[in-house]
């Protein structure tokens, strides 16, 4: 089988990428070990090519080659598969060699495959296995032979055509559901264990007793289990006990887990048979209880660590428009708990499927609240006719699976059996059902609009809201899903026509609209006794683009600090300094706002304010330099210093030539092809083409990565003033007015924006521009705003 790199070898390009599409390393496929909660020192990574046949025969052709290759663990459907088709078939084949020194049981497990899966080694049929989100095993050790192994898995999904559960996949995606996932799109993997080794274990922390509760199955159920639990190198208890009894460390003055300090302790496991060790693997566990209980007020709450905690949430499709279901790298994974912590959320609500463990893992590492759906059955119109007992049967035993998989990983602190009504029957039963399988969490009995007075929390979907229902006297409220605010960001859209629950005509509209929705979220807080909101949602998702972020996470729409602030009622709400522009001719004119209508104290000298400072009561009017400063006080709690310098101009930079000059419309340009990191010295290169844009843009580039263009010419100015200067790119930019470099933007980064105001006079003004494109997302955008407020660029581009 001839390898090749990764993506399509159909010749179809991907629809839209992301930075870590080409990081993906056909070797090296997702190489992080797959089950942090129970790491064993060895193990065989075998995601990479595979052989695959997307229209297989009934008969299974062993020992021979397969039409295609597929790498694993991407779905068929997915770019980063190679494969790009939708069938409802597949059937893999992949050959390994054991090592030598594995010379007891050897394990094979799969992350997730959607959805029947036969699995066959060395011709053999050794199981099979129905369910797309939960993790499976075989014990494969009498099937191995000498030398290579052969590995062959038959795959059937009829995905939304039944009733098995498929969260949000179909095969016709639009709307709110999206391409569907067929064939494996987790890990899988091989270990080596002892004949007598612990196959299965639970793990419960009591921050009130100050204890750990291990208990754990053995295969041969005998032997001794030992136990360290560590703070770093440091021993905080250890203990032992045997297999099938409960085991408990006590834990002295015990550190707390939550998303602020999300400490986790260490847990060494062993199993000792003879004085010999059978099995050891190394844990973790976090102190934490997730619980309610009842506020100042005696309103039901949700606690953490028996404290009200108000959950600030982002509802997390978990797509991705390389992988489908499946990032491309863990770095994908590590970027979306970063960015929306540092956003000031929480919580992620995982809605409608489940992670690969390590998510799990990270949410607990990084600190981050998980709800967990249970994914749910497409709702076909005549669901209740065609419910059969089997179908239940088959629900209920992934709803088991999902938790007894998941059970161990501490950031989950609630598990959602149904959202919406979508699948939903024998509500009451299901949710008692899991209240039993795990009493150590909350558990939702229906998320949305068909709650059956069951579980701990009664939960509202409001579009776009908020709004809650009343508290009650044994459930906390929570408003589980609003916002859906869309805006649609050119150039980062997997179709053209896409939607949002209530679409946004630009940023700052989108800004205005997500500012007034959060105003009133703070308000129904303390007026309606909420404890949780998860606002919709994370990221685009296809059509979808409801997204704080765009579907390949290359823009965020709305700035940080003001996601930050305004997600984070606990704080003073911070001072807005808007004016049009940061430098001035004569006089400048500075308007100062804040969120909730705190009292705003301001200085000129550069000094912090304080409450001897002024207070604003309206516009300031500044006729020389200053520097502002502006906070909020709302008795001892103030926020944090904003700051802006403003510029009066000493004079206006003067024209390379006067108006009435001949030149032609547009910008001479020069295109590059290369591998850099920063801006090379075009001068000292051969383009490959010049030419005349018409503006700033990337129409010239002749692909998607490793280049580099350069524009020369003019911006023709009909007046005196000062101008701003707006430089966006993705990746590294330089502007030149008048040779003089006036914005650096160099280097890899995202999307983002640099801004300058220049005083100039009315004439042609001298410009220059240099950027490079390196992998991943791309963009160039250049505007200039004139004195009057209008945007100048292009039509004002010349060239002589």
């Amino acid at each position: 089988m001839e390898e090749r790199k990764v993506g399509s070898d159909k010749g179809s390009e991907a629809i839209l990428k992301t930075r870590w599409t080409d990081q993906v390393d056909p070797n090296h496929v997702l190489p992080e070990y797959p089950r942090p909660i129970q790491q064993r020192k060895e193990w065989m990574n075998l995601n990479g090519f595979w052989q695959v046949d997307t229209s297989p025969k009934q008969d299974i052709p062993f020992g021979t080659a397969l039409s295609d290759t597929i790498l694993v663990p991407f779905a068929v459907e997915s770019y980063l598969s190679g494969v790009q088709e939708k069938t409802d078939d597949l059937l893999y084949r992949k050959t390994f060699k054991v090592p030598e020194d594995w010379d007891d049981q050897v394990i094979l497990n799969f992350e997730g495959v959607d959805y029947h899966a036969t699995i066959y080694v060395n011709t053999q049929k050794i199981g099979e296995h129905k369910g797309a989100f939960d993790h499976f095993s075989f014990n494969i050790t009498k099937y191995l032979t000498k030398g290579e192994q052969e590995l062959m898995v038959r795959v059937h999904d009829a995905s939304n055509d039944g009733l098995q559960p498929v969260g949000k996949q179909v095969k016709k995606p639009e709307g709110i559901f999206y391409t569907s996932t067929t064939g494996i799109w987790q890990t899988v993997w091989v270990e080596p264990v002892s004949s007598n080794h612990i196959q299965s274990f639970k793990v419960e922390s009591d921050i009130d007793k100050g204890q750990i509760d291990f208990f754990a199955e053995a295969t041969k159920g005998n032997g001794t289990i030992k136990l360290v639990l560590k703070d770093g190198e440091q021993l905080v208890a250890e203990t032992e006990g045997s297999p099938g009894e409960h085991i408990i460390l006590q834990v002295p003055e015990p550190k707390l887990w939550s998303p602020e300090q999300p400490f986790l302790y260490d847990l060494e496991v062993q199993l000792v048979n003879d004085d010999s060790i059978t099995d050891e693997f190394s844990s973790y566990v976090a102190m934490r209880k997730i619980s309610l209980g009842k506020d100042k007020n005696n309103d039901t709450k949700i606690l953490l660590n028996n404290e009200p905690y108000f959950q600030v949430g982002v509802l997390d499709q978990g797509y991705w428009p390389d992988g489908l279901m499946t990032p491309p790298t863990e770095e994908a994974y590590i970027w979306d708990i970063e960015t929306f912590k540092k956003m000031g959320f929480n919580l992620l609500r995982k809605h409608a499927k489940t992670e690969s463990q390590r998510w799990y893992y990270l949410c607990d590492k990084l600190g981050m609240l998980v709800w967990q759906d249970m994914p749910q059955v497409y709702p076909h119109e005549d669901f209740e006719e065609r419910l059969t007992p089997k179908d239940k049967q088959q629900f209920e035993s992934e709803l088991k699976a999902m938790v007894d998989d998941l059970y161990n990983y501490p950031s989950i602190v609630m598990w959602v059996v149904f959202n919406e009504g979508w699948g939903q029957y024998d509500t009451e039963r299901l949710t008692h059902w899991v209240e039993d399988m795990d009493e150590t969490r909350l558990v939702s009995n229906a998320s949305g609009w068909t709650d059956h007075n069951v579980g701990d929390i009664i939960d509202m979907h409001s579009y776009p809201g908020p709004d809650i229902y009343p508290v009650e006297e044994e459930r906390a409220t929570v408003l589980g899903e609003f916002g859906g605010l869309g805006l649609a960001v050119p150039e980062h859209l997997w179709q053209s026509n896409n939607w949002g629950y209530r679409e946004m005509t630009d940023t700052l509209e989108f800004k205005n609209s997500y500012a007034e929705l959060w105003d009133n979220v703070w308000q129904m807080k303390q007026d309606k006794a909420a404890s949780a909101v998860v606002y919709t949602q994370l990221s685009d998702v296809e059509g979808e683009v409801n997204g704080l972020v765009t579907y390949d996470r290359e823009v965020i729409k709305l700035p940080m600090d003001f996601l930050y602030n305004i997600h984070n009622d606990n704080m003073v709400s911070p001072v807005v300094i808007s004016s049009d522009h940061s430098m001035f001719l004569d006089h400048e004119k500075i308007s100062l706002a804040n969120r909730k209508g705190e009292t705003i104290y301001y200085t000129l000298d550069g000094s912090d304010p304080t409450e001897s400072s002024n207070i604003y009561t309206k516009p300031i009017q500044i006729n020389a330099t200053s520097l502002l400063k502006a906070r909020s006080i709302n008795g001892d709690k103030k926020s944090k210093v904003t700051q802006k310098r403003f510029e009066k101009a000493d004079s206006l930079n003067p024209p390379q030539f006067q108006l009435g000059e001949d030149f032609q419309k547009g910008l001479k340009y020069s295109y590059y092809q290369g591998q850099w990191d920063y801006l090379p010295d075009f001068s000292q290169l051969e383009s490959l083409k010049t030419g005349i844009a018409d503006g700033i843009d990337l129409n010239k580039a002749t692909r998607e990565s490793d280049f580099g263009l350069t524009f020369d010419g003019y911006v023709r100015l009909m007046e005196d003033g000062i101008y701003t200067f707006h430089l966006t790119s993705d990746d590294g930019s330089m502007l030149w007015i008048n040779d003089k470099k006036v914005i650096e933007h160099d280097g890899h980064h995202a999307m983002d924006t640099k801004t300058i105001d220049l005083p100039l006079q009315k004439g042609y003004h001298k410009l220059k521009l240099h950027y490079f494109q390196a992998k991943g997302g791309l963009g160039l955008d250049v505007k200039i705003i004139g004195p009057d407020g209008k945007d100048l660029s292009n039509d004002n581009y010349v060239h002589n």
